[in-house]
């Protein structure tokens, strides 16, 4: 293996002329731009309004004697099964012009399509799952919006099937704890594994943080290019590139790796941002490896500008930095696919699980094109199906209700896309570890492939995870 990382490195020389194709306008146009098949599905959701009855907070009771208030109804959701009642969960993602569009776009997509399966399939413990465009809002990936589209629709649901951003949902948490709100985060923050940062249990995070992807991700390039590289990272501001950076520190720090030529954190292009610091520092102080976490438009701009100028690096990326579209960057996909490796939490298009093979189907069944982040927003709603049924079987699916059978999610299945979950329990125990490696491959749906399985590296397993590697 180490020998195809040589090779990897002698192609460099030869990629300068991906430059003149990587213009911020050139990517702007594939990065930013999501399939229209699934714009078309991410508002296609139900467009009916939630009945008024989920606005009332008093306690009512379905016929077989199932407690409920806020989000709930006995009566049918919109089109949905005549016998089963109806839930109703909401949606705080970034779905026009921010720096996560692209991705945030097929997750709500991906979920939405996991309750349209569910509900297809004849419900949930007696319900049916509605997710409504009155209960979906665009928060533009913005604090400020966030919290006010949730006080928006907080009278109309009873979950939140997802609060996109770790600052976003920070903002929002003491009015979550204040109303019972149970939230799933499109954020992997460590901090989320601990219950005096995410209100007690209340935000329902899937699979590996940031900072344990990291650790696999440094085990990762040592194994294959030795313990004598040199490395810089570059990432967003706060926890998503903070996070990151400190697995990459711990990885470091046991391989002896020493401090990186240069830590830089990147301002988003949506938030008025460049990367050309990033593209001089990278020449100037010539890394074998960039650690890089920001969104698909910022990575494929900073690697556009590296090897346009005959720089030579191995970047590595964290989930959010792929995006299907860049295949199509003719001038910059040989760079993508001799120098670029993506980490994530769970395996992509090309995954063989039950789970896979559903998402697949119902992607299919829409006409959505094959996007990692489709599968990601089906995967996140597994706990919370499994929360509903856990409190339909104590009776209660009031908010606080809800809230009392989170300490039975102790093994949460999720149809084996990825390893079963508990979300109670001492972090260190329960908090996932295991992660993937991706490489690009234009002919494959989505754009990858899978350089290693999913695995856990020994920094990740021998890290003692007694608090999060990072506080925003």
């Amino acid at each position: 293996m180490r020998r195809k990382w040589v090779k990897v490195l002698a192609l460099f020389s030869v990629l300068a002329l991906v430059a003149a194709a990587c213009s911020q306008e050139d990517d702007a146009e594939t990065t930013t731009a999501a399939p229209a098949e699934t714009t078309t599905t991410a508002a296609a959701a139900e467009t009916t309004a939630a009945p008024s009855e989920t606005t009332e907070a008093a306690t009512e009771t379905t016929e077989p004697g199932v407690a409920f208030d806020v989000g709930v109804t006995a009566e049918p959701c919109p089109n949905g099964n005549a016998d089963n009642g109806c839930i109703y969960l909401g949606v705080i993602s970034d779905l026009s012009d921010g720096p996560f569009a692209p991705l945030a776009i097929p997750a709500v997509a991906g979920t939405q399509e996991f309750w349209n399966t569910v509900n297809a399939n004849g419900g949930v413990a007696g319900f049916d799952v509605a997710i409504t465009s009155d209960n979906t809002v665009d928060a533009h990936y913005n604090p400020s919006e966030h919290v006010e589209g949730y006080l928006q629709i907080e009278p109309n649901i009873l979950m939140l099937a997802q609060s996109l951003g770790t600052p976003q949902t920070q903002a929002a948490l003491p009015q979550y704890i204040e109303d019972n709100m149970v939230a799933v985060p499109a954020t992997w923050w460590s901090g989320w594994a601990f219950p005096e940062n995410d209100g007690g249990g209340l935000v329902l995070e899937t699979g590996v943080n940031y900072c344990f992807e990291a650790m696999n991700d440094v085990d990762f390039v040592v194994g294959q290019l030795g313990a004598e590289i040199s490395y810089a990272v570059v990432g967003f501001p706060g926890d998503y590139g903070g996070d990151y950076a400190a697995g990459v520190a711990l990885g470091a720090e046991a391989y002896g790796l020493g401090d990186p030529t240069f830590q830089l954190t990147q301002v988003p292009l949506s938030a008025g941002g460049d990367v050309s610091e990033a593209v001089s520092q990278i020449l100037a102080t010539g890394p074998n490896v960039v650690f890089i976490t920001t969104g698909p438009l910022e990575m494929a701009q900073t690697m556009g500008g590296v090897f346009g100028a005959g720089g030579q690096a191995v970047f590595v990326g964290t989930h959010p930095t792929w995006n299907p579209g860049l295949v199509q960057q003719e001038a910059l996909l040989p760079a993508l696919e001799a120098a670029y490796f993506q980490s994530g939490f769970m395996p992509g298009w090309f995954g063989e699980s039950a789970g896979h093979d559903a998402a697949r189907a119902a992607a299919d069944s829409i006409g959505q094109d094959p996007n990692e982040w489709f599968l990601n927003g089906w995967a996140s709603q597994y706990p919370v199906k499994a929360l509903i049924e856990a409190a339909v079987g104590n009776g209660d699916l009031t908010r606080a209700g809800v809230v009392a059978s989170l300490q039975q999610l102790t093994d949460v299945s999720f149809d084996g896309m990825l390893p079963n979950q508990s979300y109670v329990g001492d972090p260190n125990v329960s908090a996932p570890r295991m992660s993937i490696i991706n490489q690009v491959d234009a002919a494959g749906p989505g754009g990858t492939k899978t350089a290693t399985g999913m695995f856990v590296g020994p920094t990740a397993e021998g890290h003692d995870f007694s608090a999060p590697c990072f506080v925003p």
